[in-house]
């Protein structure tokens, strides 16, 4: 019968159904276990030519069984785990066909006396089935529960309605009730009020659904067995129904697994993960025979849903395994420091967060002093950032999931492919872009914006507005007190001011400053020292901070040093020449930022090629503020 559901038959529907039911005849024509041994040689085809469906099994298998499975015992376990999958759904085609002697000598049912028992007297029972071993058996099972008034599944239609129809009628050929999700729950709801037996296959993934643990790394999950429950109001309980196979076309189902419910004022979060924690009982009696060949933990554009307390409270307490995002930062250490916003946002939205760092070698000490960066990985040694990420101590913490590729290093991007399935974000303005998942692209025509707000737009896209701040003076040396100048620009002899100037501007300072420089300006940083007649502080990125801090001031060029001392909150006064103010200027309260607009300004460049530099035209006064 059709419904307003269905779209209209089109001829390749038609085809589509003449092959099934050829495909169907054949199979009329042979045992249950010839159906099983074909699906076991077409397991061994897929698993030798579809590679992709390798990761995903290896992953998925990793989070199940243990995290740090790798070598041959991990390939092992795919192989039979696609072998198994393609044979079990195989033998869904043959199962509807099945007589009820076959069906007795394919199918061993243990439990049936508890289900049965709960399903009577106008109770209900609801059956949390996961993705495994011939899940088509439970539809066939109905003429064990003789006792009970109504028998229902919950299923997904097929996208061709002719097709449809004729499933349809074979799985309710044997008294089983089939309820599509599209059609509503009126009826699924009057079923359980009536008391009865309802399937549903618990473990889908959905992104609209509840994020709570799942064999203890957080996915999105159907609550539709909570609500059903919930709306019984305590007339409905919820069985984990295990389903594995025992042989060569046998399978066992196991209905005796009923879920202790906490309480009737419990909220679905807490009741979906009840379910989930069930289901990884009777899963784990028969891992292989799991439905690992999809992206159960997959991730998506979005990172979190709308996750209320009591879900964060859940995954604190049950996560096992984190959210794992991998930052691939900028090789200019002063544009990978406008990634922090992004990076705090992101740790901020989650409590099963962990953030993972690329960066050239130079960077590695400065991010690993920061408290959201839990491990730190280069771009640029001898052992590739592929091989580093699967080293023992990043390897136990699971799969990755989340890519943000800052960096516009191609061949980094294909290292970081070999990781398995990753969902891979970034900029628009990334030469990359086309090989990501999602980008975030900024508007045609707006004005220049800074680089951090382009970076936290990857946030806005993937966590819907969430944002935080550059400046952390808790960071800082709260204690500190005092001026510096900062005269050597990380950017090049373009960014940089003549001595004179400096002196000019000492001049008129209230206190002699310190001069602030990296260690590998040492040398002329005490060479001019000598000269302005002030003391030196040599510093490296990850040293600033013990130095600078919000009752500090540095007047300094553009460069690293500024924003490295933005950071910790200490007031900054820059002289921007080779870049733009709006996209580049430090960020936080209290600085001041002052440039020559020359017709070649901003020129990003490292070197001036001009007879007289902009910032030649810069007095001291300007910089003073």
């Amino acid at each position: 019968m059709s419904s307003k559901h269905d779209r209209r038959i089109t001829a390749g529907d038609r085809i589509i159904v003449i092959l099934y039911r050829c495909f169907s005849a054949l199979l009329g024509l042979v045992s249950i276990r010839v159906v099983a041994l074909f699906g076991r040689i077409l397991g061994y085809l897929v698993w030798m030519l579809m590679p992709s469906r390798r990761r995903i099994v290896a992953r998925n298998l990793r989070i199940v069984e243990n995290p740090m499975l790798r070598g041959p015992q991990l390939r092992s376990m795919v192989r039979e785990n696609i072998v198994r999958t393609c044979m079990n759904m195989a033998c869904t085609f043959k199962t509807g066909m099945l007589t009820d002697a076959e069906l007795k000598r394919a199918v061993t049912v243990v439990g049936a006396d508890s289900f049965e028992e709960k399903a009577s007297d106008g109770k209900s029972v609801i059956g949390c089935v996961p993705h495994a071993g011939n899940w088509e058996i439970l539809a066939r099972i109905r003429p064990y529960f003789p006792k009970v008034k109504r028998y229902g599944s919950m299923y997904r239609r097929l996208d061709n309605p002719a097709l449809e129809q004729i499933v349809l009628e074979g799985r309710t050929r044997y008294g089983c009730e089939m309820f599509s999700n599209k059609k509503g729950l009126k009826e699924v709801f009057r079923l359980v009020g009536e008391g009865g037996m309802l399937g549903v296959l618990s473990d889908q993934f959905t992104q609209q659904g509840i994020f709570v643990p799942y064999f203890g790394k957080v996915t999105g999950t159907t609550p539709l067995p909570s609500l059903i429950q919930k709306r019984s109001k305590g007339r409905a309980s919820l069985y984990a129904v295990g389903n594995r196979s025992i042989g060569l076309g046998r399978w066992e189902a196991d209905l005796g697994h009923e879920i202790p419910l906490p309480g009737n004022e419990a909220g679905l979060p807490t009741l979906t993960h009840a379910v989930n924690q069930a289901l990884e009982e009777v899963q784990k009696k028969s891992i292989l025979d799991g439905f690992w060949m999809h992206h159960r933990w997959k991730a998506t554009k979005y990172i979190a849903s709308n996750t209320s307390e009591e879900q964060f409270d859940i995954i604190r307490a049950h996560a096992r395994l984190p959210f794992r995002i991998i930052v691939c930062v900028p090789e200019a250490f002063e544009e990978a420091l406008l990634a922090i916003p992004m990076m705090r946002s992101f740790q901020a939205c989650r409590p099963d967060m962990q953030l993972t760092v690329l960066c050239p070698s130079e960077q590695k000490a400065f991010w690993q002093t920061q408290p959201y960066i839990t491990y730190v990985v280069t771009t640029d040694e001898p052992t590739s950032p592929a091989a580093q990420l699967e080293a023992d101590e990043l390897y136990k913490d699971g799969p990755y999931d989340y890519l943000i590729m800052l960096s516009d290093n191609a061949r980094i991007l294909r290292e970081l492919n070999k990781l398995g399935p990753l969902y891979i974000s970034g900029s628009g303005t990334n030469p990359l872009a086309r090989k990501f998942n999602s980008r975030a692209v900024p508007s045609v025509g707006q004005a220049p914006r800074h680089k951090s707000e382009l970076y936290q737009d990857i946030v806005v896209r993937h966590l819907g507005g969430a944002r935080a701040g550059y400046a952390d003076s808790t960071l800082g040396n709260n204690t500190a007190t005092g001026l510096f100048i900062a005269p050597f620009s990380t950017l090049g002899s373009a960014d940089s001011w003549t001595t004179e100037k400096w002196q000019q501007l000492i001049s008129l300072l209230p206190a002699s400053p310190r001069l602030l420089a990296l260690e590998s300006d040492r040398a002329a940083a005490e060479d001019l020292s000598k000269t302005l007649g002030i003391a030196t502080c040599i510093v490296q990125p990850e040293t600033v901070a013990q130095e600078l801090g919000p009752q500090c001031r540095l007047y300094a060029v553009d460069g690293l040093l500024p924003q490295l001392a933005a950071l910790v909150g200490c007031p900054c006064h820059v002289l921007m020449a080779s870049r733009l103010a709006a996209v580049y200027a430090p960020l936080g309260e209290g600085h001041h930022t002052v440039c020559n607009h020359t017709p070649c300004h901003p020129c990003y460049r490292s070197e001036c090629d001009q007879a007289t530099s902009c910032t030649s035209g810069i007095a001291a006064q300007e910089l003073l503020g």
